[in-house]
């Protein structure tokens, strides 16, 4: 590999069903030591896609440009026995717009991130439409999503992989305001990892605490299960935390989605 390319080692999948209901249906990670995960990522993919023909959605342009990081990976690596099977499924699901010609899919990704940019505007987003500005809008402005997960309804009424005893992700402060759900996942992560709670965490000057709370520290927990001499528990804690982090940011997609439905 050349330096900077890209690794796709971890994905999350919620299903809305057309009568309402939610789960979370799907999640990988690929993090054992010395393992190319990119391939094994798009069959896993692949395979959890494959049972409906539903839309896509994705949150900005890093999961289209990821994909077609691995379309060209794919294209340059021989002995690859399914490789035209992952080449096509690939191309079914992107938009590519390199060179003269666009590429749209039968079942291209739709992003959410256009959507917030055109029609959602909120000052709690300071003028951003990352999800992790857009999340804490919504749940600002809808009564409903904050009466529905204001209640432990999620690892119960909704199945969830990770989450298996009732789980509030709106909590309200003592000042009245309203809990980052993103703060709330840091302080659970700090949890697992066996560390103090994030609120009380000055930021770690110890390589052994990890708080898997935002995009870079998912990288950064990933880099450690890949060079570090772990015992398999810490590891175990590490990969729990990585897995509840991907879980939320799909989520997230699910409850702006709901709110603005």
């Amino acid at each position: 590999m050349r330096p900077y390319e890209s690794v796709a080692f971890q994905f999350s999948h919620h299903i809305m069903h057309a009568d309402g209901r939610i789960e979370h249906k799907t999640q990988a990670l690929f993090a054992r030591p010395g393992e190319f995960p990119n391939f094994e990522f798009v069959r896993a993919l692949r395979k959890a896609l494959s049972d409906d023909n539903g839309t896509i959605f994705r949150w900005a342009a890093h999961e289209n440009s990821i994909l077609l990081h691995i379309e060209e990976q794919l294209i340059k690596t021989d002995g690859v026995p399914d490789r035209d099977e992952l080449l096509d499924f690939i191309r079914s699901v992107v938009t590519d717009k390199r060179g003269e010609v666009t590429h749209i899919g039968h079942r291209a990704m739709e992003d959410l991130n256009t959507l917030a940019r055109r029609v959602f505007f909120h000052p709690l987003t300071k003028g951003r439409t990352s999800i992790k500005k857009v999340l804490p809008a919504v749940m600002a402005c809808s009564t409903a999503l904050r009466h529905k997960y204001g209640q432990p309804v999620y690892g119960t009424r909704i199945p969830s992989l990770n989450f298996k005893h009732g789980f509030a992700w709106i909590e309200h402060l003592p000042t009245g305001e309203l809990r980052d759900p993103y703060e709330r996942l840091k302080t659970l992560s700090t949890e697992m990892l066996g560390t103090a709670e994030a609120d009380e965490v000055a930021p770690a000057e110890d390589d052994n605490e990890v708080e898997v709370a935002e995009g870079g520290a998912a990288a950064m927990a990933y880099a450690r299960l890949q060079f570090e001499d772990l015992s398999p528990e810490h590891r175990a804690q590490i990969e729990q935390a990585l897995l509840r982090y991907c879980e939320l940011d799909t989520f997230a997609m699910v409850m702006i989605l709901e709110a603005w439905l």
